[in-house]
C-alpha cells in the first residue's frame, strides 16, 4: 500500500497539538521527491506543514522527519 499525501494531510488534521506523525526519509522521498537533503523538498515539506498546522522536526540519525502539530 502506498502513502500518499492526501494519507498524511488526513494523519496530520486527526493529531492533538503538540502530537507528531513520523514518516522515514524514504517515505519523504516518495511524497516529495526527490527527498532528503533536496532544498526543494524540504520546502514543499515544510509549506505543506505549515498549511496543516505543523512545523517540522528532522531526525537525520533516525532518518526520520516528524510533523509536529502546533499548540
Amino acid at each position: 500500500m502506498t502513502f500518499t499525501l492526501t494519507d498524511l494531510e488526513a494523519e496530520l488534521k486527526a493529531l492533538a497539538p503538540g502530537a507528531a506523525c513520523c514518516i522515514h526519509h524514504d517515505t519523504f522521498a516518495d511524497l516529495f521527491p526527490p527527498g532528503e537533503p533536496d532544498i526543494g523538498a524540504r520546502g514543499a515539506a515544510y509549506e505543506f506543514a505549515k498549511a496543516n498546522g505543523c512545523t517540522i522536526d528532522n531526525r537525520p540519525a533516525e532518518q526520520t522527519l516528524c510533523f509536529v502539530k502546533s499548540k
